[in-house]
């Protein structure tokens, strides 16, 4: 167990003097559809389904502050196999949280917490903590021009996918492990008259594992996974918009240096040209030089040319942008479009990046990871994999809107091609919900998702899961919810621990608003 921890990281962020907000968490799966600000005023929140809480943003701030009473039973409380004893619990879960968001011309940021206790019949030497942060805000140093940036999340994450780890934080199977990530980025930001801006940027950033408030059962699971320090610059500058000629110039450099251990260093520079054809339509050309990252672990500083070509196209309804080009790898293709209508909303995107966990972690990557909070189940590495990869990740959903409800369908596919071994893994996975409308102050949602995990040794993990929920508003400071989930894996080629499980879980939460 490592000394430092999320409390060090947020110290040293709140002596900075940016951090009083953050972004928005979704408390259960439930909310209320008014919530009053400490001004008395409201939230706009009309188009909230019941049981929805309201995130206070930039441009509608306040503070949303509740608590969330629960009861909790499983049939399989440590994720034994199928064919194993089972343990049962109930399982009382007290949840206080704070939403809040604050803009002003020198500050603006937003925080959102959440500490959840839970208490188990039976087994009280599992009782334990877990805390949720995501928070971020931006101080104005010089107006216009010096500014800065910082981020701060806390929450908890799977250590081995391979393994059993169930879709909530209160199974008792040690394999979950605190994630603390933070960075403070001051950046300048200078415009050139006809030449366009320009923005220089430099990134530190922290990434810090452990395993407190988790009870332990077995060993260190965290042995071998070291902390992580980031040091980012960025500098780019940009033309003028809606110019018939436009032009960019782009450098960025990332250095990964773990407590222990080789490092990983990112980097590309790059210089873009464009032309508008007709009001729509918008020609794309770039090109520069990255990092080659070579079987034997090597790394070719800026070593590699590439360059892609196409273009972008948009409309009231639709925006597309499609690109195809040569990396250091091979063959490349970038790809985004969305649809909005009335009553259909549709996203399609598809990229291709050099990355690595922590860096995606970190969010500094154009590929930021794409998290499905109901299907509870990982789509990071494992976090001991410490390796740069070729990712190739595509992406969709759409979202209809009917005269009683909401159906929404989400697929996600990636791969990882593991520069060093030539090793691949694959997720892939999909969740369907459909949100029914019992009344105007009641709804019905039942969800199911699959996914199907492949790892570097050939393991295959398919996971399912089923879940019904049921809200009910009584005000607008008070809601309820009951839930009926059932999880399942089934393992392929397991390595030693993994195996398939059969779970079921029921909740009852009641949810007060202050």
């Amino acid at each position: 167990m490592r000394s430092l921890s999320a409390p060090v990281v947020l110290s040293s962020i709140a002596l900075a003097g940016w951090l009083t907000g953050a972004a928005a968490q979704t408390v259960g799966d439930q909310a209320t559809s008014s919530a009053p600000t400490p001004s008395g005023q409201t939230l706009n929140s009309a188009n909230l389904p019941p049981g929805t809480i309201p995130q206070p943003t930039l441009e509608s701030p306040g503070t949303v502050t509740g608590i969330t009473l629960g009861e909790l039973y499983t049939d399989n409380l440590k994720l034994a196999a199928s064919d194993q004893p089972k343990q049962t619990s109930f399982i009382t879960e007290i949840q206080p949280f704070i939403k809040t968001a604050y803009s002003s011309p020198r500050f603006s940021g937003l925080l959102n917490y959440t500490l959840t206790g839970y208490v188990y019949a039976g087994h009280s030497g599992g009782d334990q903590l877990a805390q949720n942060l995501d928070a971020m805000g931006t101080l104005t140093i010089a107006p216009q021009h010096l500014f800065l940036d910082g981020t701060a999340v806390y929450g908890r994450q799977i250590i081995n996918n391979e393994l059993p780890a169930g879709a909530g934080t209160f199974f008792l199977n040690n394999n979950r492990a605190n994630v603390a990530m933070a960075t403070l980025s001051p950046y300048w930001v200078q415009q050139l008259g006809n030449v366009g801006t320009m923005i220089l940027r430099y990134t530190r950033g922290r990434v810090m594992y452990n395993r407190r408030g988790i009870p332990d059962r077995t060993g260190n699971p965290l042995a071998g996974i070291p902390d992580i320090t980031s040091n980012a610059v960025q500098f780019s500058v940009v033309s003028p918009k809606n110019e018939t000629w436009g032009w960019h110039l782009n450098y960025s450099q990332q250095q990964l240096d773990p407590d222990f251990g080789p490092g990983i260093q990112f980097a590309s520079a790059e210089l873009g040209i464009s032309r508008q054809l007709g009001p729509n339509t918008r020609l794309l050309v770039d090109g520069g030089k990255e990092n080659n990252y070579l079987p034997d672990g090597t790394v070719d500083h800026l070593g590699a040319d590439f360059w892609d070509a196409g273009f972008e196209w948009a409309n009231t309804l639709d925006s597309l942008r499609v690109l195809v080009g040569h990396r250091f790898y091979g063959h490349s293709a970038q790809f985004s479009w969305t649809h909005t209508a009335a009553l259909l909303t549709t996203t399609l995107s598809y990229e291709e990046q050099p990355t690595d966990l922590n860096q995606q972690l970190l969010g500094q990557n154009p590929g930021q990871l794409v998290t499905s909070p109901v299907l509870g189940i990982s789509q990071f590495p494992s976090l001991a994999e410490r390796r740069v990869y070729l990712m190739k990740r595509a992406t969709a959903s759409a979202a209809y809107t009917m005269p009683h409800g909401n159906l929404r369908l989400t697929l996600y596919d990636e791969s990882r091609d593991y520069f060093l071994s030539g090793d691949r893994e694959k997720v892939a996975n999909a969740n369907l919900s459909w949100l029914f409308y019992l009344g105007p102050f009641t709804t019905l949602t039942p969800t199911v998702g699959w996914q199907r995990y492949q790892f570097q040794n050939q393991q295959i993990n398919y996971n399912h899961y089923l879940q019904l929920a049921f809200v009910h508003q009584f005000d607008p400071h008070n809601f309820a919810s009951l839930k009926l989930r059932n999880d399942s894996r089934n393992v392929d080629l397991g390595v030693p621990g993994a195996r398939d499980y059969r779970v079921n879980v029921l909740y009852f939460e009641w949810t007060h608003l202050f």
